[in-house]
């Protein structure tokens, strides 16, 4: 299990309260509002952190350019080189499936 699988896996056994607190945690390091891709429409939405949360769901079809390997969320657990382009692709883990 890698950093990132571990830090899910510490997510995933959280109570709902601590769970919205990590995961706003790690949107507050997040950097998809810096993207080219990310749009009106996904800041309308309140949609971020794709790495986790997975693709965009209505918001974003085309793609404009990926930050994914350069943000500190990606940085910190080791992903976004192989797989990114996550707010049209999915997650880091669907993409690994």
């Amino acid at each position: 299990m890698d950093k990132f699988e571990e830090k899910l896996n510490e997510i995933s056994h959280m109570s709902d309260e601590d769970k919205d607190g990590s995961l706003e945690e790690l949107k507050g390091e997040c950097i998809c509002a810096l993207c080219p891709t990310y749009n009106a429409c996904s800041e309308n939405a309140n949609e971020l952190l794709f790495c986790v949360i997975g693709k965009s769901e209505s918001c974003i079809k085309d793609d404009m350019g990926c930050i994914c390997p350069s943000c500190p969320v990606a940085l910190e657990y080791e992903i976004g080189v192989i797989y990114n382009l996550y707010c049209i692709l999915d997650s880091e883990l669907k993409q690994r499936k």
